[in-house]
């Protein structure tokens, strides 16, 4: 199995999206990134705000879609602890990724899934998959020995990328993950 198969991925889908910047982005509205696609160079703040968007989208619709998200180390899900008690309340199940540098905190329908010493170190993702919720950010970090995190990648609301991140995951870590239901097959 190749283990590089996430970044095989993202490096040939990249180029198919619009590049923004960080400034562009931050003036769209809401309504405004929930049709948007595309490539972006971002800080931390940015990918957050990305990320809030998808996050709001599991929360809002209980029961309807499984997440998967990395904060590639699992120390830094404490910042961000009482949000994604919420995600795992409302997602069908709950997968965090990253390196297990700190305990994953106890939620509901969660399944941790170490990436130590694989790709996965380097990616910041959050996918929302379920029937009429296809959303996903895949960005991959910059340089991570500077110190300054910032992130090259994509946002997306079309369902088959959505799709096949989900199914990559389920190929790297075949025990933990399930393969995903085609979208065609949501009900």
């Amino acid at each position: 199995m190749n283990k590089d198969i996430l970044s095989n991925f993202y490096n040939e889908l990249l180029p198919l999206f619009q590049p923004q910047t960080e400034k562009q982005a931050s003036r769209l509205k809401p309504q405004d990134l929930e049709h948007a696609n595309f490539r972006y160079i971002f800080s931390v703040d940015g990918m957050i705000k990305i990320s809030r968007l998808i996050e709001g989208s599991v929360i809002n619709t209980p029961g309807a879609a499984d997440a998967h998200v990395s904060f590639q180390y699992f120390s830094r899900i404490a910042a961000q602890k009482k949000q994604y008690k919420r995600v795992a309340e409302s997602a069908k199940g709950l997968w965090l990724y990253g390196v297990p540098d700190a305990p994953l905190p106890q939620f509901p329908r969660t399944v941790g899934i170490n990436t130590s010493g694989t790709p996965l170190e380097d990616y910041w993702f959050v996918v929302a998959y379920g029937p009429g919720i296809y959303s996903c950010l895949l960005a991959k970090e910059i340089d991570p020995q500077s110190g300054q995190r910032i992130y090259e990648g994509f946002f997306t609301f079309e369902t088959q990328t959505a799709y096949q991140i989900i199914l990559i995951l389920s190929q790297m870590f075949p025990a933990q993950v399930p393969t995903p239901i085609p979208p065609s097959e949501h009900r």
